[in-house]
């Protein structure tokens, strides 16, 4: 994110900042999710859960340890960097080396600095890679995860201490998850890392390991995710990459590979910024405009509605000084310091209790400028200060949110009524740096974008698939206390491998059990849990599974027989019983299930009275079963955004009504 120096005597902004409007303001360095600015005064950015008040990074400011005395800053993914008398300081997630101390661990809970030297000019921390320009002669250094060439070294490996970009005269960088910009000289933008979507700008999505130009000559750049935008020299805006949610700005929804104007016309621009699946920006008027993603408000127009061009920040204000985008929403920062925000708030990004906001909430304090993370910002004032996710002690407090329970207007008796699904979540095994599926975001945004995927559904009993511990408590946290899983990775030591979700709001575990299963070469635990649903005490039982893939037909028959058992064991009390999850097989599963129970496939097909199978049409390897009591509609496959985002697999859907 943004690299954060004071203006004086008027605040600037927060990540991605332009050349000139930063030239204008004297040193002003702002950085924010992987971009850095540096500027000369010549002509040529553990815990869980929630904070709902801004709390001082680290420290008080009576407590040495309170992060006082900084010129900028910069909050990366879940690191956060600055600079202070010319000295580089890193802290938080350290699990690639982006602290840059020459070690890799968990979490640096204080300022660690980076070297001895004090000639640091500027600092940019990205999602797992930070980048920083220091001396005279703009030297460019990069260091932390580089599993896409993002370290401009022409390898993939990992380095732990700054590593030396080619060339000199930089004069900004922008650091993302998977990809890095930067501008030399007289305006010359270069990019490398990946190119899956084009983000590189070179019109094509071929993977390199080079710098390359982009063609034109730029005054700043800011990169997130996928997606790329830059400012030109007449300060028109342009952007490209990946661009299925708008985020690219250019009136469409398909990738961009080349820069893409964005806007309908050459409009003046003096900073722009992005998050993962949206991106804002300010005209030379002083108003701030925001386009993508938008499910939480995150474009600030007071709709919910994704927007694949600019539209206006609503409030007004013609002052905006700078914005600062985090993953679902966005702050600015006004010329009187006062800084203001809009978007997800679960976290305590935009301040009060509503779960988000579709306009501007002013905050407390003054700032000088601002900077975000993923899911968290920083303002620098007298001290650092800083609100939202607090995981990484980005906060230094842990606060909870209590959950109330829902009210439906269902009562006693009534039928139940769910929406359920299964999801296979794209284990880190598959997902993670240098894993075969890497192309794919890291694990803490897929799971934030998982649960939006559940909400903006309605799912309330989810069968989930590959899962490790540490994403199930990331998926819980995405929930923001909402809701409940076992294996419950907090209270259990039994693998997550397969786990079922549910909605707290609504319902109440009654009983939780597992049974072992053949899965690949060992037996893992796959949970059955008796629900209670709270408004109309209706009991029901679900299974989520998740059975051997490949050519491991021995296993899935085997594991079938097993789980099949206890289904009938389950039917035999009466209650209404749900069979879900990754099968790994069609055709096979749909006739196993229908010839040996009393089950039916939310999807369709049937047994003749001859025995014959008759599938579903549709079929995939991913099942939603349920008590043949059961009236179910609306089923689908689903592939929408926040689905494609999180996994390689189509999330099955349906509702059922059990009268």
């Amino acid at each position: 994110m943004l690299p954060v120096r004071p203006a004086s005597p008027r605040p600037p902004v927060r990540r991605r900042p332009t050349i000139r409007s930063l030239a204008l303001l004297g040193v002003a360095l702002i950085t924010s999710v992987g971009v850095l600015v540096a500027v000369s005064p010549s002509p040529s950015t553990a815990g869980a859960a929630r904070s709902l008040a801004p709390v001082a990074s680290l420290a008080s400011a009576a407590d040495p340890r309170a992060l006082t005395g900084y010129q900028q800053i910069s909050g990366g993914g879940e690191h956060t960097c600055g600079i202070k008398r010319g000295g580089l300081y890193c802290w938080g997630r350290n699990t690639w080396g982006q602290v840059g101390t020459g070690t890799r661990g968990n979490v640096v809970s204080t300022p660690a600095r980076v070297g001895t030297l004090s000639t640091w000019t500027s600092v940019a921390a990205g999602g797992a890679t930070t980048c920083a320009i220091r001396g005279k002669k703009g030297r460019l250094f990069c260091w932390g995860l580089n599993n896409r060439g993002q370290l401009g070294d022409g390898t993939t490996k990992v380095s732990l201490k700054p590593k030396a970009v080619p060339g000199t005269g930089w004069s900004s960088v922008s650091a993302g998850w998977y990809h890095t910009c930067g501008i030399r000289g007289e305006g010359r933008l270069r990019c490398w890392g990946d190119n899956a979507y084009g983000e590189l700008g070179r019109g094509h999505t071929r993977q390199t390991l080079s710098i390359a130009r982009v063609k034109g000559t730029w005054r700043s750049v800011t990169v997130d995710g996928w997606t790329t935008c830059g400012i030109r020299s007449d300060k028109s805006l342009w952007c490209w990459g990946r661009n299925m949610l708008g985020q690219a700005g250019a009136g469409t929804w398909a990738d961009r590979h080349r820069p893409a104007l964005v806007g309908r016309a050459r409009w003046n621009w003096r900073q722009v910024d992005l998050s993962w699946t949206h991106g804002c920006g300010v005209r030379s008027g002083g108003t701030a405009w925001c386009w993508g993603r938008n499910d939480l408000g995150g474009v600030g127009d007071g709709s919910t509605v994704a927007r694949n061009e600019p539209v206006a920040v609503l409030g007004g204000a013609t002052d905006v000084r700078s914005v600062s985008a985090y993953e679902g929403g966005a702050c600015l920062l006004r010329a009187s310091g006062r800084a203001s925000c809009w978007g997800d708030n679960r976290y305590g990004q935009t301040g009060g209790s509503a779960d988000y906001r579709v306009r501007p909430r002013a905050r407390s304090g003054t700032y000088t400028a601002i900077t975000s993370g993923w899911l968290h910002t920083c303002g620098l004032g007298v001290e650092v200060v800083c609100w939202g996710s607090n995981e990484k002690e980005q906060l230094a407090r842990t606060t909870t949110r209590a959950v109330e329970p829902s009210t439906t207007g269902a009562r006693r008796g009534d039928p139940l009524e769910l929406r359920i699904a299964t999801f296979n979540a794209l284990g880190e095994h598959h997902s993670g740096p240098y894993r075969d599926a890497d192309r794919f975001g890291p694990s803490r945004l897929r799971a934030e974008w998982m649960v939006r995927a559940i909400a903006n559904q309605g799912l309330n009993v989810i069968a989930v698939q590959e899962a490790s511990g540490s994403q199930v408590g990331m998926i819980l946290r995405a929930g923001d206390g909402r809701l409940r899983a076992f294996p419950d990775p907090a209270t259990s030591k039994l693998s997550t491998e397969s786990t079922l979700f549910w909605d707290a709001t609504r319902f109440t575990a009654l009983k939780t059990k597992v049974i072992r299963t053949m899965f690949i070469k060992k037996k893992l635990p796959r949970p059955y849990v008796k629900l209670q649903d709270n408004a109309t005490g209706r009991k029901f039982w679900v299974m989520a599974i998740h059975n051997a893939g490949w050519d491991m037909q021995r296993q899935r028959n085997q594991a079938m027989k097993d789980q099949l058992a206890v289904i009938e064991e389950l039917e035999a009390t009466g209650l209404p019983v749900f069979y879900l999850g990754d099968f790994n097989e069609k055709r096979t599963a749909f006739c196993k299930v229908l010839r040996r129970t009393g089950l039916d496939a939310a999807s369709g097909g049937r047994l003749k009275r001859d025995g014959t199978c008759v599938p579903p049409r549709q079929m995939r390897v991913d099942w939603l079963f349920g008590s043949e009591t059961g009236e179910w509609s609306g089923f689908a496959f689903d592939k929408s955004p926040m689905v494609r985002l999180t996994t390689d697999h189509w999330l099955a859907r349906a509702f059922v009504r059990v009268p």
